[in-house]
Protein backbone atom coordinates (compact mmCIF):
# COMPACT_ATOMS: atom_id res chain seq x y z
CA UNK A 1 0.00 0.00 0.00
CA UNK A 2 1.30 3.46 -1.02
CA UNK A 3 1.89 5.88 1.58
CA UNK A 4 0.51 9.66 1.80
CA UNK A 5 3.71 11.11 0.34
CA UNK A 6 3.71 8.42 -2.17
CA UNK A 7 0.11 8.79 -3.06
CA UNK A 8 0.78 13.13 -3.44
CA UNK A 9 3.32 12.30 -6.03
CA UNK A 10 1.38 10.30 -8.17
CA UNK A 11 -1.71 12.28 -8.04
CA UNK A 12 1.20 15.32 -9.05
CA UNK A 13 3.05 13.54 -11.66
CA UNK A 14 -0.74 11.80 -13.28
CA UNK A 15 -1.87 15.78 -13.36
CA UNK A 16 0.93 17.13 -15.10
CA UNK A 17 0.99 13.81 -17.42
CA UNK A 18 -2.72 14.80 -17.89
CA UNK A 19 -2.18 18.27 -18.40
CA UNK A 20 0.70 17.29 -21.47
CA UNK A 21 -2.04 15.11 -22.66
CA UNK A 22 -4.95 18.16 -23.36
CA UNK A 23 -2.48 20.94 -23.99
CA UNK A 24 -0.39 19.09 -26.98
CA UNK A 25 -3.51 16.55 -27.89
CA UNK A 26 -5.19 19.94 -28.75
CA UNK A 27 -2.26 21.73 -30.63
CA UNK A 28 -2.30 18.69 -32.72
CA UNK A 29 -5.89 18.89 -33.33
CA UNK A 30 -5.84 22.41 -33.91
CA UNK A 31 -2.88 21.73 -35.97
CA UNK A 32 -4.05 18.88 -38.46
CA UNK A 33 -7.65 19.59 -38.63
CA UNK A 34 -9.15 20.86 -41.72
CA UNK A 35 -12.72 23.26 -41.20
CA UNK A 36 -15.39 22.87 -43.94
CA UNK A 37 -14.52 24.72 -47.00
CA UNK A 38 -17.09 24.28 -49.96
CA UNK A 39 -15.16 25.96 -52.17
CA UNK A 40 -11.79 24.13 -51.91
CA UNK A 41 -12.56 21.38 -54.48
CA UNK A 42 -12.19 18.28 -52.13
CA UNK A 43 -14.40 16.67 -50.00
CA UNK A 44 -13.98 17.42 -46.13
CA UNK A 45 -15.99 18.29 -43.44
CA UNK A 46 -19.62 16.69 -43.52
CA UNK A 47 -19.84 17.46 -47.09
CA UNK A 48 -21.93 14.23 -49.08
CA UNK A 49 -19.78 15.18 -52.01
CA UNK A 50 -16.82 17.82 -53.49
CA UNK A 51 -17.97 20.99 -52.00
CA UNK A 52 -21.49 19.85 -51.68
CA UNK A 53 -23.87 18.42 -49.31
CA UNK A 54 -23.71 18.50 -45.84
CA UNK A 55 -23.55 22.22 -44.56
CA UNK A 56 -22.74 23.45 -47.93
CA UNK A 57 -25.58 25.04 -49.58
CA UNK A 58 -25.05 23.47 -53.04
CA UNK A 59 -26.63 20.07 -53.46
CA UNK A 60 -24.82 17.13 -54.87
CA UNK A 61 -26.06 15.53 -57.78
CA UNK A 62 -26.89 12.12 -56.43
CA UNK A 63 -29.40 14.19 -53.73
CA UNK A 64 -31.72 16.20 -56.56
CA UNK A 65 -33.72 15.45 -59.67
CA UNK A 66 -34.00 17.18 -63.07
CA UNK A 67 -36.91 19.64 -63.56
CA UNK A 68 -39.57 17.85 -65.53
CA UNK A 69 -41.02 19.59 -68.40
CA UNK A 70 -44.72 19.02 -68.32
CA UNK A 71 -45.73 20.75 -71.81
CA UNK A 72 -44.71 23.47 -74.23
CA UNK A 73 -47.27 25.70 -75.96
CA UNK A 74 -46.68 28.21 -79.15
CA UNK A 75 -49.14 30.89 -78.36
CA UNK A 76 -50.00 33.78 -80.82
CA UNK A 77 -49.85 37.34 -79.45
CA UNK A 78 -51.13 39.32 -82.14
CA UNK A 79 -50.43 38.89 -86.11
CA UNK A 80 -46.95 37.89 -86.77
CA UNK A 81 -46.17 37.71 -83.39
CA UNK A 82 -45.80 34.74 -80.81
CA UNK A 83 -45.31 33.37 -77.92
CA UNK A 84 -44.25 30.30 -75.79
CA UNK A 85 -44.56 29.08 -72.64
CA UNK A 86 -43.29 25.98 -70.84
CA UNK A 87 -44.99 24.71 -67.82
CA UNK A 88 -42.01 22.93 -65.92
CA UNK A 89 -41.94 20.67 -62.28
CA UNK A 90 -39.13 21.28 -59.82
CA UNK A 91 -39.52 18.55 -57.23
CA UNK A 92 -36.25 18.78 -54.96
CA UNK A 93 -37.84 19.95 -51.41
CA UNK A 94 -35.66 23.13 -50.35
CA UNK A 95 -33.57 23.24 -53.58
CA UNK A 96 -33.93 25.12 -56.34
CA UNK A 97 -31.84 27.02 -58.63
CA UNK A 98 -30.74 30.66 -60.09
CA UNK A 99 -30.13 31.78 -63.53
CA UNK A 100 -30.33 28.36 -65.47
CA UNK A 101 -30.07 29.20 -69.15
CA UNK A 102 -32.92 27.86 -71.96
CA UNK A 103 -33.79 28.27 -75.09
CA UNK A 104 -37.50 28.13 -76.83
CA UNK A 105 -37.17 27.07 -80.63
CA UNK A 106 -40.59 27.44 -82.70
CA UNK A 107 -40.86 25.35 -85.99
CA UNK A 108 -43.52 25.36 -89.25
CA UNK A 109 -45.55 22.88 -90.58
CA UNK A 110 -42.44 21.61 -92.50
CA UNK A 111 -40.75 21.69 -89.46
CA UNK A 112 -38.91 24.53 -90.65
CA UNK A 113 -37.25 26.25 -87.75
CA UNK A 114 -38.40 29.93 -87.36
CA UNK A 115 -37.23 31.70 -84.31
CA UNK A 116 -34.95 30.81 -81.87
CA UNK A 117 -34.82 32.55 -78.38
CA UNK A 118 -32.58 32.34 -75.61
CA UNK A 119 -32.83 33.05 -71.70
CA UNK A 120 -31.91 32.31 -68.17
CA UNK A 121 -34.42 31.33 -65.69
CA UNK A 122 -34.85 30.90 -61.59
CA UNK A 123 -36.16 27.40 -60.51
CA UNK A 124 -37.95 27.73 -57.36
CA UNK A 125 -37.71 24.59 -54.74
CA UNK A 126 -40.51 22.10 -54.87
CA UNK A 127 -43.19 23.30 -57.07
CA UNK A 128 -44.81 23.72 -60.95
CA UNK A 129 -44.03 27.37 -62.42
CA UNK A 130 -43.79 28.94 -65.88
CA UNK A 131 -41.68 30.18 -68.00
CA UNK A 132 -42.81 32.89 -70.94
CA UNK A 133 -41.18 34.67 -73.60
CA UNK A 134 -43.27 36.93 -75.54
CA UNK A 135 -42.52 39.00 -78.89
CA UNK A 136 -41.46 36.63 -81.29
CA UNK A 137 -41.72 38.03 -84.86
CA UNK A 138 -41.77 35.09 -87.42
CA UNK A 139 -42.79 37.15 -90.82
CA UNK A 140 -45.57 35.54 -92.93
CA UNK A 141 -44.65 31.83 -91.86
CA UNK A 142 -46.61 30.25 -88.98
CA UNK A 143 -45.17 28.44 -85.93
CA UNK A 144 -47.35 25.02 -85.15
CA UNK A 145 -44.99 23.72 -83.09
CA UNK A 146 -42.58 25.11 -79.92
CA UNK A 147 -39.92 23.11 -78.03
CA UNK A 148 -37.71 23.98 -74.95
CA UNK A 149 -34.44 22.91 -73.44
CA UNK A 150 -32.16 23.63 -70.27
CA UNK A 151 -29.20 24.38 -72.05
CA UNK A 152 -26.95 24.05 -68.83
CA UNK A 153 -27.53 21.36 -66.14
CA UNK A 154 -29.04 23.66 -63.04
CA UNK A 155 -26.84 23.45 -59.77
CA UNK A 156 -29.13 23.29 -56.97
CA UNK A 157 -28.68 25.44 -53.74
CA UNK A 158 -30.46 24.59 -50.88
CA UNK A 159 -33.29 27.64 -50.67
CA UNK A 160 -36.62 28.63 -49.24
CA UNK A 161 -39.23 30.64 -51.44
CA UNK A 162 -41.65 33.01 -49.52
CA UNK A 163 -45.42 32.08 -49.88
CA UNK A 164 -47.73 34.62 -51.61
CA UNK A 165 -52.06 34.61 -51.90
CA UNK A 166 -53.80 34.98 -55.43
CA UNK A 167 -56.97 35.77 -55.76
CA UNK A 168 -58.71 36.22 -59.89
CA UNK A 169 -61.01 39.02 -60.09
CA UNK A 170 -62.19 38.15 -63.24
CA UNK A 171 -61.39 38.27 -66.76
CA UNK A 172 -62.73 40.50 -69.25
CA UNK A 173 -62.74 40.43 -72.89
CA UNK A 174 -62.82 43.29 -75.60
CA UNK A 175 -62.56 43.93 -78.86
CA UNK A 176 -59.95 45.99 -77.71
CA UNK A 177 -58.24 43.71 -75.48
CA UNK A 178 -58.71 41.54 -72.65
CA UNK A 179 -57.08 41.42 -69.39
CA UNK A 180 -57.58 39.78 -66.33
CA UNK A 181 -56.86 41.40 -62.56
CA UNK A 182 -55.39 39.46 -59.69
CA UNK A 183 -54.92 40.24 -56.36
CA UNK A 184 -51.34 39.06 -54.80
CA UNK A 185 -50.97 39.33 -50.79
CA UNK A 186 -47.71 38.72 -48.64
CA UNK A 187 -48.95 37.25 -45.64
CA UNK A 188 -45.62 37.59 -43.56
CA UNK A 189 -44.95 40.70 -42.19
CA UNK A 190 -41.21 40.83 -44.45
CA UNK A 191 -41.40 42.49 -47.25
CA UNK A 192 -40.78 40.28 -50.70
CA UNK A 193 -39.08 41.34 -53.57
CA UNK A 194 -38.72 40.85 -57.06
CA UNK A 195 -42.20 38.85 -57.64
CA UNK A 196 -42.49 37.26 -61.65
CA UNK A 197 -46.13 36.04 -62.12
CA UNK A 198 -47.66 34.37 -65.41
CA UNK A 199 -50.94 33.70 -66.01
CA UNK A 200 -51.90 30.80 -67.77
CA UNK A 201 -55.66 30.45 -69.69
CA UNK A 202 -56.94 27.00 -70.72
CA UNK A 203 -59.74 26.12 -73.13
CA UNK A 204 -62.05 23.25 -72.58
CA UNK A 205 -59.90 21.07 -74.29
CA UNK A 206 -57.08 21.38 -71.59
CA UNK A 207 -54.85 23.29 -73.48
CA UNK A 208 -53.53 26.58 -72.94
CA UNK A 209 -54.92 29.24 -75.14
CA UNK A 210 -53.01 32.26 -74.08
CA UNK A 211 -50.58 33.58 -71.21
CA UNK A 212 -49.04 36.73 -69.66
CA UNK A 213 -46.24 37.77 -67.29
CA UNK A 214 -45.80 40.50 -64.94
CA UNK A 215 -43.36 41.17 -62.48
CA UNK A 216 -43.64 43.11 -59.15
CA UNK A 217 -40.67 45.07 -57.43
CA UNK A 218 -41.58 45.06 -53.84
CA UNK A 219 -44.63 43.47 -52.10
CA UNK A 220 -44.63 44.81 -48.08
CA UNK A 221 -45.34 42.74 -45.37
CA UNK A 222 -49.24 42.08 -44.82
CA UNK A 223 -49.83 43.82 -47.90
CA UNK A 224 -51.49 42.93 -51.22
CA UNK A 225 -51.90 44.78 -54.46
CA UNK A 226 -53.28 44.15 -57.45
CA UNK A 227 -51.41 42.61 -60.72
CA UNK A 228 -52.98 43.08 -64.44
CA UNK A 229 -52.54 40.87 -67.49
CA UNK A 230 -53.01 42.06 -71.08
CA UNK A 231 -53.91 40.56 -74.06
CA UNK A 232 -53.48 42.62 -77.73
CA UNK A 233 -57.09 41.16 -78.72
CA UNK A 234 -60.38 39.74 -77.89
CA UNK A 235 -59.76 36.47 -75.90
CA UNK A 236 -62.43 33.39 -75.52
CA UNK A 237 -63.68 33.23 -71.98
CA UNK A 238 -61.15 30.48 -70.72
CA UNK A 239 -62.60 27.53 -68.83
CA UNK A 240 -59.60 27.01 -66.39
CA UNK A 241 -57.34 30.24 -65.14
CA UNK A 242 -53.80 29.36 -63.32
CA UNK A 243 -51.34 31.81 -61.64
CA UNK A 244 -48.11 31.33 -60.89
CA UNK A 245 -45.52 32.95 -59.20
CA UNK A 246 -41.92 32.94 -58.54
CA UNK A 247 -39.35 35.03 -56.14
CA UNK A 248 -36.11 34.96 -57.70
CA UNK A 249 -35.33 38.15 -55.03
CA UNK A 250 -32.80 40.41 -55.54
CA UNK A 251 -29.24 40.01 -55.89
Amino acid sequence: MLSWAQQRKLFFISGVVLFFIVVFGGYGLFSFYKAPNCANNEKDGNERGIDCGGSCLRMCKADVSAPLIHFVRTLEVEESVWGAVASVENRNAGAGARSVPYVFKLYDDENLLLYERHGVAFIPPRKVFAIFEGQMKTGTRTPTRATFAFTSEPVFVRMTEPALTLRTQGFTARETGSFLQVVIGNPSRVAVEGIEATVLLFGTDGNVIATSATALKKLKGEESTLLTFTWPRQLDEPARIEVLYTVPGTP
